[in-house]
């Protein structure tokens, strides 16, 4: 089960809760981003502009909230549902509270800003925050102008006016519409998540210090050379609420393959959607979106797709093989203990598909992935 989903599930279990965070009503005038509010910047791709040789795009994606002061009911609750799941809190208090601000986040509708990109001609104007998305945007396709050359841009965002003024920092990742990139799952893939444990999920996502997949730092830092300097995109079922948490670690322990992280917008206004949520699943039809999405940046970049078959991986880069064809160039799966690994199921998922096109691989196969010539055509 998908930790969203466990998650609030929980918070229910021991909290009355009459009505998640919505933005306040009369609150939908467009206005920049002010000192009252917080907003969180994406890491966003950038890439050429088939119509403007001389002009860089990217895709920018934001969340403009309430200003948080106070977390602890909210972890506090969270907490007492772990203890009754039991899954024991102890001292590590700290990281549920991190982890979960934006859960309780207030998103508010109708707002914008400016963001400034080192290095590039024009700033960015972010796309007005959504009612129905309860303080997402999401716009593509804004032009940067002209950029220097590099391979990681940072942007900022200013809060607030001549006083107590803050700065929000992300990274845009720039690549060229050629070579090779890779397209990552995040959850048993490159980070240790338990995802076929309901109680163990919870305690590697909200409260223990995140651990890598054994080798995969290694086979990621050996992909950026072999690829010569691929574009990493990350794309994960999980909510955009993780994503500061995810972001971190991949910075940390995946620095020579950072990239943009591509994560599903859960946005709840009533405890009764929680239960439509729990009961659905949009973990396939998401990655399959998101495959397209690179493909209408990058239509001329070979893509390695890594994942694993705890979900839906298998079949999602089967399915985006058949639609697009030789772009992604090779589909490798981790074979994760207690999923799914049948022959069955695979040959099922790569039905017509050459088997020169994917790898299903083991933890100890992975010290010879990094041996594998992908950018000479092997798999």
């Amino acid at each position: 089960m998908h930790l969203a989903k466990i998650c609030f599930s929980a918070a229910l279990l021991s909290t009355t809760v009459h009505g998640l965070p919505t933005a306040p009503q009369g609150r939908g005038i467009l206005d920049e981003v002010g000192i009252l509010d917080d907003i969180l910047v994406f890491d966003s791709p950038a890439y050429p502009d088939p119509a403007n040789a001389g002009n860089t795009l990217i895709d920018l994606q934001t969340f403009v909230s309430l200003r948080q002061i106070d977390l602890g009911g909210l972890a506090a609750a969270l907490s007492a549902a772990l203890t009754t799941l039991g899954v024991n809190v102890g001292d590590k208090l700290g990281n549920l509270q991190e982890r979960v601000k934006l859960i309780g986040a207030i998103g508010l509708p109708g707002k914008s800003t400016t963001v400034s990109i080192a290095g590039c001609s024009a700033k960015a104007k972010t796309g007005e925050t959504s009612g129905s998305d309860l303080g997402m945007s999401l716009k593509t396709g804004v032009s940067l102008g002209a950029c220097n050359a590099g391979r990681e841009f940072e942007a900022t965002a200013t809060l607030g006016g001549l006083f107590n003024s803050r700065t929000v920092k992300a990274s845009v990742f720039s690549s060229p519409d050629s070579g090779f990139g890779v397209i990552s799952d995040i959850d048993d893939t490159v980070k240790i998540s338990n995802t076929l444990d309901k109680l163990a999920l919870l305690r590697s996502t909200l409260l223990d210090d995140p651990k890598p997949v054994p080798g995969m730092p290694e086979l990621y830092s050996s992909l950026s050379q072999s690829l010569d300097d691929p574009q990493f995109v990350y794309i994960t079922a999980s909510p955009f609420q993780l994503y500061p948490f995810l972001n971190d670690f991949l910075d940390t322990t995946y620095s020579s393959a950072k990239g943009p992280i591509f994560t599903s917008n859960l946005t709840i206004a009533d405890p009764s959607e929680i239960i439509q949520f729990v009961t659905s699943s949009n973990t396939e039809a998401f990655k399959l979106a998101s495959i397209d999405r690179l493909n209408g940046m990058y239509p001329n970049k070979k893509w390695l797709a890594i994942g694993d078959s705890t979900q839906k991986d298998p079949e999602v880069y089967a399915q985006s093989i058949r639609k697009h064809g030789d772009w992604i160039a090779c589909a490798w799966i981790r074979r994760v203990e207690g999923a799914n690994n049948t022959d069955a199921r695979f040959a099922a998922a790569f039905a017509d598909i050459p088997a020169s096109r994917f790898r299903i691989y083991t933890d100890a196969d992975i010290p010879g992935l990094a041996d594998i010539d992908v950018a000479g055509g092997e798999c």
